[in-house]
């Protein structure tokens, strides 16, 4: 996002600055201010007393990146328009359709394959068939995401080194 009149990049950069500090200072409030009062319904459990506080922060945070990203998505194809764009010779249009295809088949994959088998949490079991399995959706997709993102980092620094090289 560019502001006129501020260098190019200053706003995002002012923009995570504020975030951070904004999440940092949240989470230190949780830990250090009444982190050790105890449940009502259970004793011997914690909770702590900005619980509530921390979980409006992280669904605020968690709707304004939505509602960022779609403003970018449509922002990016109104500028586009409908042709397959090219940028260097790269197929733009059918990578972002491809890695958005892809992403999509891999949560329905992870979901799929998740398992349903009851946890023990804080000393008593999880049944809920559809959370567990949801659970294991994002962290399996996470995983793998993660292990693509790693291959693609190395094999392009091993190619970046051996064209340096000659």
């Amino acid at each position: 996002m560019r502001i006129p009149g501020w260098p190019k990049g200053d706003a995002s950069r002012k923009v995570l600055y504020l975030l951070l500090t904004v999440t940092v200072v949240i989470f230190a409030l949780f830990y250090f201010v009444g982190y050790s009062h105890p449940w009502a319904e259970d004793p011997d459990f914690i909770e702590p007393r900005l619980t509530t506080t921390l979980i409006i922060f992280v669904f605020l945070v968690l709707a304004l990146a939505v509602a960022v990203t779609v403003w970018a998505v449509i922002v990016a194809l109104r500028k586009r328009g409908r042709k397959d764009n090219t940028s260097h010779r790269v197929p733009v249009t059918i990578i972002a359709i491809s890695v958005v295809a892809f992403t999509a088949i891999l949560l329905g994959v992870s979901f799929a394959i998740g398992s349903s088998a009851a946890i023990t949490v804080n000393g008593k079991e999880y049944e809920e068939a559809g959370w567990l399995k949801a659970a294991d959706m994002f962290v399996i997709t996470s995983l793998v995401l993660m292990v693509i993102a790693t291959t693609a980092v190395a094999f392009a620094a091993i190619k970046s080194y051996l064209n340096n090289r000659k």
